[in-house]
């Protein structure tokens, strides 16, 4: 909503645009304040724009009357001489593929010395299914073949231009799947889901698919060499190799998935690490990385499941994505024979820590700290957990934790370590007493 201080009402009549008109069951106003309603529609290419909306207007107390629809095109402004008050606009008969950004009512309160009013609604219209693909990197693909399948199993193939929407109109309701293919071998999909995406298309309609697809220098790509996991206590526990040539990685993803792409976690995404360019790992071209999440899902739900996992670095080459089931591949877990977290003042918690392995292959130590609620993030409800190093420890000497900058001292509650052999072995262990 915007103001304006001059007569805009007569500027659009001196145009030719717009005749003004009153509201005629509102008293008798021949000058501002003055009410104007535009509106901003654009529609997606293969998309019919509706050729009619209806703005209702009314006074918000009810006292001056004003109860008006005005039914006209979308590219038609409507503006109304009113009285000082708090009007009310409904943005009416809009199709249901259309999206209202804020919403199809809003309010304006007009005083004595304002000129003009103007209420502006901005509306995307989609088709009954909106597929994206969003391409980038080097080298990267131009198209790719896509294949729907409608509720009856018929299929429908086509080409999908990179950076390009594809929009089909009069679909059924029901279960669909949308897949793309041909992706070229130094690209992948990144997006939830992978290549395929199986979504139900209610009876309005406007479903949007959104396929990231990141494409990398194939020379300069970063390559996984090894990648073994396991599950325990409820946590995902993984142990990874990786070359990178530039000796530049970044980060990586994770998910647990169902060996198809698909995500198997509650919010139906992966999560991503960043900060490898920093400690350990730093500008090197062979990684070893120990790593860990608590999921919280009971195991039986987990089998035949997998990890997912992606690296990339700086320069946004990734590496093909890995997926394999969770189990580790041999061997047996380390043993932890001592845990002991502990505040050293208010300056710092340290950790003592000693294991060993019946094979004699710990790969390293990842550790997080569960902390006060909004420590590190907004306030949620729920206690937030840091980690210390993304790459975790080759060792089991742990660095203190400093709690005399971001994390006070009294804002640590517990501190978690997974120990992970080379097999994907792993013991969790969590000290809540940092008192002794």
């Amino acid at each position: 909503m915007r103001k304006l201080s001059f007569n805009f009402c007569k500027l659009l009549l001196l145009a030719g645009l717009l005749a003004c008109e009153r509201d005629g069951t509102a008293p008798e106003q021949h000058g501002p304040p003055y009410l104007a309603i535009v509106t901003d529609l654009r529609a997606l290419p293969g998309v019919v724009p509706p050729g009619r909306i209806t703005y209702h207007v009314t006074e918000l107390s009810g006292t001056l009357g004003v109860d008006r629809r005005f039914d006209i095109a979308p590219t038609d402004t409507v503006v109304l001489s009113v009285k000082p008050a708090t009007y009310v606009v409904d943005l009416e008969n809009i199709p249901t593929t259309c999206f209202v950004r804020g919403g199809p009512e809003q309010t304006i309160v007009l005083g004595d010395q304002d000129n003009t009013g103007i209420i502006r609604y901005f509306i995307q219209c989609r088709g009954a299914l909106n597929v994206e693909t969003l391409t980038d990197g080097h080298d990267a693909d131009s198209s790719f073949v896509y294949r729907l399948t409608e509720p009856g199993g018929v299929e429908k193939l086509g080409l999908i231009g990179a950076n390009d929407t594809l929009v089909f109109n009069g679909l059924p309701p029901g279960t669909y799947t949308f897949q793309i293919a041909g992706v070229a071998p130094n690209c992948v999909v990144t997006s939830p889901g992978g290549s395929e995406q199986t979504f139900d298309l209610a009876p309005a309609g406007g479903t949007a698919l959104q396929f990231r697809v990141q494409c990398s220098r194939e020379s300069d790509r970063p390559h996984i060499l090894s990648f073994e996991s396991s599950y325990v206590l409820g946590s995902s526990a993984f142990v990874l190799k990786v070359y990178d040539p530039t000796r530049d990685v970044t980060g990586y993803d994770w998910d647990l998935t169902d060996c198809n792409g698909h995500s198997v976690l509650p919010e139906r995404r992966g999560k991503t690490r960043t900060g490898l360019l920093d400690g350990r790992t730093r500008l090197q071209d062979t990684l070893l990385i120990v790593g860990a999440y608590d999921v919280g899902l009971p195991a039986d739900s987990l089998r035949n499941k997998c990890t997912k996992i992606r690296v990339f670095d700086y320069e946004s080459n990734s590496s093909p994505i890995v997926e394999k089931r969770i189990g580790p591949s041999g061997g047996q877990p380390p043993v932890v024979t001592f845990f002991n977290s502990f505040l050293v003042g208010t300056q710092q918690v340290q950790t003592t820590l000693t294991a060993r392995d019946p094979d004699s292959d710990i790969a390293g130590v990842f550790v997080a700290v569960r902390l006060r609620d909004g420590t590190l993030g907004p306030t949620d409800g729920l206690p937030d957990l840091g980690i210390m190093d993304p790459a975790g420890y080759r060792t089991t000497d742990i660095p203190p934790i400093p709690t005399t900058g971001r994390i006070a001292w009294d804002a640590v509650y517990a501190v978690i370590v997974w120990v992970i052999d080379s097999h994907g072995n792993a013991v969790r262990f969590e000290d809540g007493n940092t008192f002794q």
